[in-house]
Parts: structure tokens; C-alpha cells; sequence
């Protein structure tokens, strides 16, 4: 077979082509691109709040620990002859609507956690190992709230009938941190203990 193109034919085959399909590749490739930034977007915020959320399950544990060395810390230290004042020393503490000058905040808000004299530190007096995974371990203060059993028409705030046979209320604090040192939590209980 002999094919001949003469060179009009061919003229006119050229002239017929325009290039329009570079434009509308450009734009698929274009919104290819944003679609693919968005997933990333995506993917990277949901990385983080995962992340965030271990975070802060992790101080909350470690918070939960906090609260279970607090507890064995008076069972084991607090005697009648321990004073709680409102300087918190050793991390004892009356509550804060009862200081010479009373406040109406929470006692989490009310002490500075960075000072050593008016906290203590989990496992310093119970000798508990140290958490892992966590960037410091965690701190709490006690605070007397009262004697029991009160006086009949008066409450120690507990939402509980006062065992009979005598004790002590206390509220235990902690602040509790995550992996990173920026995670916080705040847990308070009330621990009740009866005179043996």
C-alpha cells in the first residue's frame, strides 16, 4: 500500500488542532492536588487529637494514682497530732474559705503547685514506685474538712450520713500531668477515716 499526503492535507490537519485539552488536564490536576492537601489537613488534625486524647487519659490515670497514694498517705501519716494550717505546709491544708483571709476558690486554684513547701509528690511518702510515661509525677495536698461525727443538724458537706465512731474527713487534691508537660489534671475525693 502506498500512502501519499500531499501538503495541503496536511495543512489543514494542523490548523484543526487548537491544544484545548491542556486546559482542562490542568485544572484536573489542579483540584487533584487541593483534594489531596485537604486529606493531609485531615488526617494530621485527627493525628493530633488522637494524640491529645492519649494525653490526657494518661494524666487521668495518672491522677487516679495520685488520689490512691493521697489516701494511703494518711492512712499511714496523718496522726491527731498533724497540723493543718492554712500555709499548707507539707502539703496539709485547711480548706480556703477558712483562711484569715478566706477565698471562695478551690484549693487547686488557691495554692502555687510549683512550691515545694505547700505540696507533696506522689510516692515521697508511701514509697511507691514511680509512674512511667509521664512527664512528672503526680502532686496533691490534703485538707482537713472536719471531725466526725458532727453535732445532730450540722453536715461535714459529704452528702453522707457521719460514721459513728469517730474520724476525720479530708478532701486529697491532685495534679496530675500527661506525657507532655503541658497536660493537666485536677482530681479531688473526699477520703473519710474512722478512729480505730
Amino acid at each position: 500500500m502506498n500512502f501519499t499526503c500531499s501538503r495541503a492535507s496536511m495543512r489543514v490537519s494542523r490548523a484543526t488542532q487548537t491544544g484545548m485539552s491542556l486546559f482542562p488536564a490542568m485544572i484536573f490536576l489542579l483540584v487533584l492536588a487541593i483534594i489531596g492537601v485537604a486529606v493531609l489537613n485531615n488526617t494530621l488534625m485527627q493525628e493530633k487529637m488522637a494524640g491529645n486524647a492519649k494525653d490526657s487519659n494518661l494524666a487521668f490515670q495518672a491522677a487516679e494514682a495520685g488520689l490512691r497514694d493521697a489516701e494511703a498517705d494518711v492512712v499511714k501519716n496523718v496522726t491527731s497530732g498533724t497540723v493543718f494550717s492554712s500555709s499548707c505546709a507539707n502539703g496539709f491544708c485547711t480548706p480556703p474559705s477558712t483562711w484569715p483571709t478566706p477565698l471562695s476558690v478551690d484549693i487547686s486554684k488557691a495554692i502555687d503547685w510549683g512550691n515545694t513547701e505547700v505540696r507533696r509528690i506522689y510516692g515521697s511518702q508511701t514509697g511507691a514506685a514511680a509512674l512511667p510515661d509521664v512527664a512528672a509525677q503526680p502532686l496533691y495536698v490534703i485538707e482537713k474538712l472536719s471531725g466526725l461525727p458532727v453535732s445532730p443538724g450540722d453536715s461535714v458537706g459529704l452528702g453522707v450520713n457521719a460514721p459513728g465512731s469517730g474520724g476525720a474527713a479530708y478532701r486529697l487534691t491532685v495534679l496530675a500531668t500527661g506525657a507532655r508537660s503541658e497536660t493537666h489534671v485536677v482530681l479531688q475525693s473526699t477520703f473519710l477515716v474512722n478512729n480505730p
